[in-house]
């Protein structure tokens, strides 16, 4: 049993991590909302708080098919209150669950999940423990993690050090010009992005719940034929891509060249 503390969330930023606790603790993962605030003042109520405790039969088909492709040790960047990572574990795989929440880790610990790293991935390099992953996981759109494509780069180079020839990275993301991205002023959103020469899913936002506050920041969302130009600079290609063509939702699947 391994638990890194590196850089987490302080305690009046962790809504993310209060959303959860208060849906573990309810008994009945009711949960509450989140507000996700963009900078251009635009909010989005979400009240999905129990899909962080979702067993496998209630995942994504998409996340279904994927998990047949997830071998050996696994890191899981951004695992929340650790549903992934638990699975994956009682698997008989060696998991390794990461999140900037500390009240999300405590959750993860709380479940049973015997390997956890308190980060976020903009300190990620100073995880220096000499494992190499065989599976890299950023699954529910946490892709966007990744910020945005300077970030990815470096993000991915980093992850090299963390990785083999054999190792497989999974990317999950929505393609910001399909299908739930449609409102007016996200359209509007996206175009202006381009305009500044930025990405057109590069949303700046900070979370909301109760009176917890995340800090400002990048989460992006590429098509598949961004992420293509996007590995073009690094030492990623794609191996396989599983989509689900009706909410334009994919995982692409990446391995070293």
């Amino acid at each position: 049993m391994k638990n890194y503390i590196i850089k987490g969330l302080q305690d009046f930023e962790d809504a993310f991590g209060n959303n959860m606790k208060d849906c573990y603790e309810s008994g009945n993962y009711g949960g509450g909302y989140e507000i996700e605030e963009r900078d251009d003042g635009r909010f989005t109520l979400y009240g999905d708080s129990n899909s962080y405790f979702e067993n496998f039969e209630d995942w994504s088909d998409l996340q279904k098919n994927a998990s047949t492709r997830v071998e050996g040790t696994v890191l899981d960047i951004g695992c929340g209150a650790g549903k992934h990572s638990l699975y994956f574990q009682e698997k008989g795989l060696d998991v390794y669950a990461m999140d900037n929440s500390p009240l999300a880790i405590d959750i993860c610990q709380k479940q049973g999940i015997k390997n956890t790293i308190l980060c976020d991935v903009n300190h990620f390099e100073k995880f220096d423990e000499a494992i190499k992953f065989d599976s890299i996981l950023f699954w529910g759109n946490n892709f966007g993690l990744l910020q945005n494509a300077s970030f990815f780069y470096y993000f991915l180079n980093l992850l090299e050090n963390l990785s083999h020839k054999g190792t497989k990275i999974f990317l999950e993301s929505m393609d910001p010009f399909g299908l739930g991205f449609q409102e007016t002023e996200t359209v509007d959103y996206i175009q202006h992005n381009l305009l500044q020469k930025k990405m057109g899913g590069q949303m700046h936002l900070r979370v909301r719940y109760k009176k917890y506050v995340t800090p400002w920041s990048d989460y992006v969302f590429a098509s598949i034929d961004e992420l293509k130009e996007m590995l073009l600079n690094t030492n990623w290609v794609i191996e396989e891509t599983l989509e689900a063509p009706s909410d334009n939702q994919y995982i692409a699947i990446l391995k070293q060249q």
